[in-house]
């Protein structure tokens, strides 16, 4: 005859210790979290809908700076721990519990926290009143220690005390303050407040007078608008609510912030909106300053909480998503408060056009008000230049095609660059003219500096570098017009960070240490390509050198731009000219330029390199498998006729050459 079997009780210790609790405010007082959600269960359970004006809910901190003698209790007027929820209470993942979308977790999670937990309570029982009260402790054989004292408070409810903290807490336990605590239950309950109803909940801190939760957040957290959102999760298409508030900004409340909301309270950290709606507050009409709180809810997140109830378990796309859906919406609620984010972009912009003119190739005909319209409302000034440098080198090589196909019609070719020189303000012609001049300077002491000095020996290559971009500096310490990066490629005088025959840590060269000649680092977010970040290096050499040997550190410029690039991505940032650091970690494309005379030596150790030039006889190129680098080798002279090709228009028009 068949039998039967039955699961094994859960061996709670085991699950406790592979739970995480983060040792910071909301980790201490995530039990206490837990009780006053239970409180709140048990209040409605007792008074239905009538909870709000009849519940309370009372939290008491003792000593709540001293470690030795801290103490906190959680008392409730609820229905208390009748048969029913006694029985629930000794099953850990009750099916009780998930109805009121709890876990039956909660209770245990205490014990990250707190060596001894009493609950005491007083229920209903027929007609009369019995109690219930024990220590309760998971350490132990048999986990409930009965109580033979009544609770101390009247009338039904329940009071569940913590005390004894673990060594772990001690520290942040003497560092507590009042405020921070009342911040962090009332921020806890902020879906409450919003969009459900509360009992009267109280703090108190020793003997002093209560703080009343609802009356400090309930003005506070006001909800302004609502609506729904569609978010994919695992492939699905899941509804998620949403609420806005807008919040007077505060040390709790320092930006706008998105809120996730699981079992009606507020699950993990805060995430930052202001990269996405391009500040961190805004002001109203009388200069305050406030902060939109938006607070999302889904069944998806309910299905997806954690068992210690502190995290959901999504993916970070679909967060990301969420981020970027709900701050749309708030950017289509606060219109005005764009439009002036959008004006002070259009100014700013407008004074960085006012040094560097000729980036307005790059609006392509726009407006500055249009083009600042279609960016990110973060972007500063900084990132504005930036993509105009890309956007007007775009620009340029699509005018370069143009002036390729109309090369054998010179009257045609001369009538193109005017109508693009036509298309600059009148006020700007002067100081784009006074700029070409200055380009065609740079190039004739570029050919100089190739040939032979008065001693009959080639300049160093120290000359050719300080003329493109001055030694021991970086674009922290010098602005655009003070180097000549487009020698070399005219984008490259725009990358996020440039750095100048500079070790990585600031100071002065020690042995072992990899000096590029110049290094760039370029966040590829800005083309709009995702996780593509790249670290490129130009390697300098002396005009006409001709000793180069392979396989030699010294003498190989393949070898030396391959260990300083992979090297300086290893290091995942290198220190500014100011003192700050600047990061560059998952560099994902790594580019090297060496910029040489391709002397037989030279030639000779690209070729064992494995380096070809099949598409133009004058550049080598090789991508290093290995160490993922992207290597181009050209001379002196191709570097200048390009240079020359990309300025020639200008040239023409304006010098009449």
């Amino acid at each position: 005859m068949a039998g039967t079997d039955a699961l094994l009780k859960p061996d709670m210790r085991a699950v406790l210790s592979r739970t995480h609790v983060q040792v910071d405010l909301h980790g201490l007082l995530l039990p206490v979290l837990e009780a006053i959600s239970n409180a709140m269960h048990g209040v409605e359970e007792r008074f239905g809908e009538d909870g709000r004006t009849n519940g309370t809910v009372d939290i008491h901190f003792h000593d709540w700076n001293n470690p030795s003698k801290f103490k906190v209790s959680v008392t409730d007027n609820g229905a208390g721990l009748n048969d029913e929820n006694y029985k629930s209470f000794k099953t850990p993942f009750t099916g009780h519990k998930l109805r009121q979308k709890g876990r039956g977790f909660g209770r245990f999670i205490a014990f990250k926290v707190f060596a001894r937990i009493v609950y005491e309570s007083r229920y209903a029982f027929l007609t009369a009143e019995d109690t219930r009260s024990f220590r309760f402790n998971i350490e132990e054989e048999r986990e409930f220690a009965l109580l033979e004292a009544a609770p101390e408070f009247s009338g039904t409810g329940l009071r569940v005390t913590y005390d004894q903290p673990l060594t772990t807490w001690q520290e942040l336990i003497r560092q507590l303050d009042k405020d921070g605590i009342a911040n962090e239950i009332g921020g806890h309950f902020l879906p409450y407040f919003l969009y459900r109803w509360l009992p009267e909940i109280t703090i108190r801190f020793d003997q002093e007078a209560p703080i009343d939760i609802r009356s400090r957040f309930g003005s506070m957290f006001v909800q302004f608008d609502t609506g729904l959102i569609t978010v994919e999760i695992d492939g699905s298409q899941e509804p998620a609510n949403y609420s806005l508030a807008r919040v007077r900004r505060s040390q709790q409340f320092k930006s706008h912030c998105l809120l996730l909301s699981a079992a009606d309270r507020i699950v993990g950290s805060p995430r930052d909106l202001s990269a996405k709606i391009g500040s961190q507050f805004f002001s109203d009409e009388v200069g305050e300053r406030y902060v939109v709180i938006a607070v999302v809810r889904s069944e998806a997140f309910e299905n997806r909480l954690n068992d210690a109830r502190t995290g959901i378990n999504v993916s970070p796309r679909v967060l990301e998503d969420i981020v970027s859906k709900i701050s749309d919406v708030i950017q289509s609620k606060e219109l005005s408060q764009i439009e002036k984010i959008k004006t002070e972009q259009s100014s700013d912009l407008e004074d960085a056009l006012k040094e560097n003119p000729i980036l307005r190739l790059g609006l392509r005909g726009r407006s500055v008000k249009e083009y600042v319209a279609a960016k990110p409302n973060n972007w500063s000034s900084e990132e504005f230049v930036s993509d105009l440098a890309i956007e007007r080198y775009r620009a340029t090589n699509d005018l370069t095609k143009q002036i390729v196909a109309a090369a054998a019609n010179a009257d045609n070719y001369e009538r193109e660059i005017k109508k693009l020189v036509e298309q600059i303000d009148e006020s700007k012609k002067e100081a784009l003219a006074e700029y070409v001049i200055h380009r065609r300077n740079i190039i004739d002491l570029m050919e100089a500096a190739r040939k032979f000095q008065g001693d009959g020996r080639h300049a160093p290559e120290d000359a050719i570098h300080d003329l493109v971009f001055k030694r021991f500096n970086d674009n922290v310490s010098l602005n655009y017009f003070e180097h000549n990066l487009w020698l070399v490629d005219d984008a490259l005088a725009f990358m996020p960070y440039i750095s100048s025959d500079r070790t990585l840590h600031g100071g002065r060269r020690r042995t072992g240490d990899k000096v590029t000649d110049l290094l760039f680092f370029d966040d590829s977010m800005v083309l709009g390509d995702e996780n593509a970040t790249t670290l490129t290096v130009v390697e300098f050499k002396r005009p006409s050198r001709n000793d180069y040997v392979f396989g030699s550190e010294k003498s190989d410029p393949v070898l030396q731009v391959i260990n300083t690039v992979s090297k300086a991505a290893a290091a995942g940032g290198l220190a500014k000219t100011d003192g700050t650091h600047f990061s560059f970690a998952g560099v994902v494309r790594k580019i090297a330029y060496i910029v040489a005379d391709l002397t037989p030596s030279l030639i000779e150790v690209l070729r064992q390199h494995d380096f070809i030039n099949d598409w133009n006889p004058r550049v080598f190129v090789r991508y290093h498998a290995n160490q993922r680098v992207f290597i181009q080798a050209l001379g002196y002279e191709t570097l200048l006729e390009n240079a020359k090709k990309r300025n020639q228009a200008f040239f023409s028009v304006l010098f009449g050459q």
